[in-house]
């Protein structure tokens, strides 16, 4: 169902990572970011609107997971490559906004769960 707390959490996902990559669409050579960013917020809305499938919706967030833990390795690749000048925001702080992403995925992956183990054991009463 589309009112469980998990979809607040998928929400969360879809609407800070897009945020993020419009943010990021303004620094130069941040392609990848933004490419990996925009894949998070539609995986995340997809993840969402799969609620009658709570099977495939658990996959699409173990992906995300994935696509979130690629986007830091390219952000600490960056970091740690020099650019030859131009505008860079505060070294560091552009790692919270994929682990918090972590962080709500997981948390939606266990009231999915939940929701789950719920829905077995109401089926075992008919």
């Amino acid at each position: 169902m589309i009112q469980r707390i998990q979809s607040i959490f998928l929400a969360t996902v879809g609407v800070v990572s897009g945020f993020t990559a419009w943010l990021f669409d303004f620094v130069p050579n941040n392609f990848w970011d933004v490419i990996l960013f925009l894949l998070i917020a539609v995986s995340g809305f997809t993840a969402l609107f799969c609620y009658k499938n709570r099977r495939l919706q658990k996959k699409i967030n173990y992906f995300n997971i994935i696509i979130n833990v690629v986007l830091i390795g390219f952000m600490v690749y960056a970091l740690l490559t020099p650019s030859g000048g131009g505008f860079t925001p505060e070294k560091g702080v552009e790692f919270i906004v994929p682990a918090v992403l972590i962080v709500l995925l997981a948390m939606a992956n266990i009231y999915i769960s939940k929701d789950d183990r719920l829905v077995k054991s109401v089926d075992r009463f008919r």
